[in-house]
């Protein structure tokens, strides 16, 4: 697996028809404060992710593995690269939403927190202030 940062139009359009076949929202992520990462087996879109940065926090966004891909551990390696990613930016800690994967992220590291403990920068994406409903679990990983 080979993850390449999503630069071409290309890359970009095949990573949101991912997220769209899985219903992960698309129509809020830019290139602006993301690192969108594609992970490819040669030149097929097998997986992807991304972590929006806000100041000294970032948060996951967008991990998803292709139908026929799933079952190979792919999901772990991939949130894992996302965690060096955001350790080599030196980001405190990262944050998530979810409402599918609150267990898959537990047995990373993840912890359940209350949105009320959220850095505000982050409480204030469109992920936590409309793109996500309420009743998603909110989740924390601590970097330091």
């Amino acid at each position: 697996m080979i993850p390449l940062s999503i630069k071409t139009p290309d890359q970009w359009e095949t990573f949101t028809d991912q997220l769209k076949t899985v219903g992960l929202p698309y129509e809020d992520l830019s290139d602006k404060n993301h690192l969108l990462v594609g992970y490819y087996e040669g030149d097929k879109l097998i997986g992807t992710g991304g972590i929006e940065i806000y100041g000294d926090y970032g948060l996951i966004r967008s991990v998803s593995i292709t139908a026929a891909n799933r079952g190979k551990n792919l999901g772990t390696q991939i949130t894992h690269h996302l965690i060096n990613e955001a350790r080599k930016k030196e980001l405190k800690g990262l944050y998530l939403l979810t409402e599918t994967a609150k267990d898959f992220f537990l047995k990373i590291g993840f912890e359940l927190i209350s949105r009320d403990e959220v850095a505000k920068p982050v409480l204030a994406s469109s992920e936590f202030s409309h793109v996500c409903p309420v009743t998603a679990a909110c989740m924390y990983l601590n970097l330091k």
